[in-house]
């Protein structure tokens, strides 16, 4: 069963309306598709009803941005705390969206960022980079007559950078301006590790670490972080991604094995805004079982 766990859509950073995702997962060759939208589920309820029409497998889900450090008791907004050194991403899978814990952290998420972004937009004012924060809001929006809640950031900030030539890419305008430690970078706060799983799970949900490859651990702390979430409750690991070469699958697989965790993957799709298909990586062969079978504890 070939199914895609890790998307996107315009609820968050992705260029495809959540109503449209499971047309495009069915043209993909995929038998089901999670959507998992970065700190929010506005998109669940469409991406769901329009997956029923078509009768292709939905997971409902989220991605959530938590303290880099998990072992962190707080996560200070000072230049040199622990936020200063990004995030660790949390995956939520099969999650309510009336989930009363889950809203308290998408909340706070949401108005971390609605902080932060016009300070990002300052900061880039002075370096001279001149964007309009209006104009970030339309990107977000992505032409939608009746926009869903969109959860803004710096994706969208960069893809304006890169339309007005500013820079070159997105991938240029976080390692020069947006991303941890570059010149307009601004830290926000962020729930820690054990608050954002015991919400997945109150929200009957199931959760998985997002390409363990993207916080440049070596081995051995990589080992000591996965066996620090797996203790604060931690229920899988993302071993299929893009970003990880067929060595890194063998190491998180391995890990998973030990940590006795849920082995997932996807595309992290986002439609047009990178190049990467959808259905192009797709998840182990029993994880969606798998997954199925862990939520059942925690409804």
């Amino acid at each position: 069963m070939r199914v895609d766990l890790h998307t996107h859509s315009t609820a968050s950073d992705g260029t495809d309306a959540p109503a449209d995702l499971p047309r495009l997962a069915k043209q993909a060759g995929l038998a089901g598709f999670a959507l998992t939208d970065h700190d929010t589920t506005a998109g669940l309820a469409a991406a769901a009803a329009a997956a029923k029409k078509i009768g292709l497998t939905f997971v409902p889900g989220i991605e959530l941005s938590i303290v880099a450090d998990p072992f962190a008791e707080q996560s200070p907004l000072a230049e040199d705390g622990p936020a200063d050194m990004g995030s660790i991403h949390l995956l939520g899978y099969h999650v309510r969206n009336d989930s009363e814990a889950l809203m308290i952290i998408e909340t706070k998420l949401r108005r971390a960022r609605e902080t932060r972004n016009p300070q990002i937009i300052k900061k880039l004012s002075e370096l001279g980079v001149r964007i309009d924060y209006e104009d970030v809001l339309k990107i977000a929006q992505n032409g939608e007559d009746a926009p869903i809640e969109h959860a803004i950031g710096r994706p969208h900030i960069a893809q304006l950078m890169v339309e007005r030539n500013y820079v070159k890419s997105m991938h240029e305008a976080f390692a020069r301006y947006l991303g941890p430690g570059a010149a307009a970078y601004v830290p926000r706060e962020l729930p820690t590790a054990d608050k954002a799983i015991d919400a997945i799970h109150s929200a009957g949900g199931v959760a998985v670490l997002a390409h363990p490859i993207h916080l440049g651990l070596s081995t051995a702390d990589l080992e000591h972080t996965v066996a620090r979430l797996s203790d604060l409750g931690m229920d899988g690991i993302e071993t299929q991604h893009p970003d990880h070469e067929p060595a890194d699958t063998r190491k998180l697989t391995a890990l998973a094995d030990r940590f006795d965790l849920i082995a997932t993957g996807g595309s992290d799709y986002h439609g047009s805004r990178k190049a990467i298909a959808l259905g192009s990586v797709v998840a182990p062969d029993n994880a969606m079982h798998q997954l199925e079978e862990a939520a059942a504890q925690y409804a």
